[in-house]
């Protein structure tokens, strides 16, 4: 399958925001590929997120900060590139983090997104991925985290159609898995399901759930899992 992050080869990052960075992967995604880039710097909400991705990128040249990406404390155009990765439905007030994001943006900037979303034709182990997500949204819902369904394609599209965006490519792509029963993969989502179930009972009685889980993790076991399909949107401002 054709690699859709060579499309970043044509791209100066210069100075790049990678918005709810989380762990810093697509951090590692943007030093492979983009052609140059002078600075990045990564932010997230998240403490703990933050304390492990600033421990992965010691260059000076990576940084990573707590911010809240309501409000992100840089002056307007202050990033030739900006992005953000399988986030989208992570943010409580999405159109407030956009217009944020679009504000530092320079003029000309570019703009990447790339998200998983629910519809399309996915394997049944990509099916699994989505019902996965999709449980563990609403587990989070009842903590008080904000954690949204996937998106669909076409509400993906509409997002970035929404900021105007210039020159738009949209690409989609799956990330490639040999075994989608793989035994070590297989290992850590049930120990996810079984922790996400554990949860659950301290929450409350939810039963539906708890059986919803424990289907979840019969379904690893009989199907397997394999990443959802994604969407690339590069666009310029």
């Amino acid at each position: 399958m054709k690699d859709v992050f060579q499309n970043l080869n044509r791209i100066d990052g210069g100075v790049v925001l990678d918005a709810a960075t989380g762990r810093g992967e697509f951090i590692h995604l943007l030093k492979q590929y983009l052609r140059s880039y002078t600075q990045i710097i990564g932010v997230d909400y998240s403490e703990k997120s933050v304390d492990y991705a600033q421990k992965l990128f010691p260059e000076n040249n990576v940084e990573i900060y707590r911010m809240n990406l309501e409000k992100l404390p840089f002056e307007d155009g202050h990033f030739d590139t900006v992005c953000t990765s399988n986030s989208l439905h992570h943010f409580e007030n999405l159109d407030i983090v956009l217009t944020e994001m679009m504000r530092v943006l320079k003029p000309e900037g570019t703009f990447i997104l790339t998200e998983m979303y629910a519809d399309g034709k996915q394997s049944q182990p990509q099916l699994t991925h989505v019902k996965m997500h999709h449980w563990v949204a609403k587990v989070d819902s009842l903590s008080g985290i904000y954690h949204d369904s996937t998106f669909t394609k076409e509400a993906l599209i509409q997002i970035a159609k929404g900021l105007k965006l210039k020159q738009m490519k949209i690409e989609e792509f799956y990330p490639e898995v040999d075994d989608p029963k793989d035994y070590k993969t297989s290992a850590g989502l049930i120990k996810n399901c079984q922790d996400t179930i554990r949860r659950l009972e301290q929450l409350g009685d939810y039963p539906e759930l708890i059986l919803e889980g424990k289907e979840l993790i019969a379904r690893i076991n009989d199907i397997g899992f394999a990443s959802a399909s994604r969407i690339l949107i590069i666009g310029y401002k």
